[in-house]
């Protein structure tokens, strides 16, 4: 093998103008549209990333929601006749969780997002049919004899173009995961 030679390497590593002015206008392009959309991506998937936490009370947890939706969740009592099947199936604790349009025009009112029940465990059980529905929601978390069961969305409320279509389906894709819901003391 022979010795190496500097002048051997500049003689391999020599380039043509056109192809040193090529590799000076890429290196050039790199920093500055390549860097600043990496950056900008890496900061947009933390962004997206942050989560708040709703309170789910008087039902003792707290849910886990994308901060930019967060101020767009509201909670609030179930009314009407099914609230006292509610009650007289066992439950403990039932909060109805609305998601509100945002800003764009849509002019779309509030609308029931989900349900979120908190049963004994034995009372959950025995309200199972399983030639039905759940009534009550699926089981999402079963802890210490009780039972979070959560009855949403089984499909988009709104068009999944709009934005709040689309915040909607972030929303729905983490409702039935245990790990969404904190357990308040």
């Amino acid at each position: 093998m022979p010795a190496f030679s500097p002048a051997l390497a500049r003689k391999k590593l020599a380039f043509s103008a056109s192809q040193t002015m090529k590799i000076t206008m890429l290196a050039h392009f790199i920093r500055r549209a390549m860097l600043p959309l990496l950056a900008a991506l890496a900061l947009g998937a933390c962004a997206s990333n942050k989560t708040s936490e709703i309170s789910l009370g008087p039902v003792p947890y707290a849910m886990k929601v994308p901060a930019d939706i967060a101020p767009r969740i509201s909670t609030g009592p179930v009314e009407g006749p099914f609230r006292r099947d509610v009650d007289n199936a066992g439950c403990l604790a039932v909060t109805t969780v609305y998601f509100n349009p945002g800003p764009g025009g849509e002019n779309l009112p509030r609308t029931i997002f989900m349900t979120a029940y908190f049963f004994p465990a034995a009372k959950f059980d025995a309200a199972q049919n399983p030639n039905e529905p759940p009534r009550f929601g699926k089981e999402v978390v079963r802890s210490g004899g009780t039972v979070l069961g959560i009855a949403g969305p089984h499909d988009t409320i709104y068009d999944p173009a709009t934005p709040s279509g689309r915040d909607v389906v972030r929303l729905n894709k983490s409702i039935y995961q245990p790990q969404t819901y904190r357990h308040l003391p």
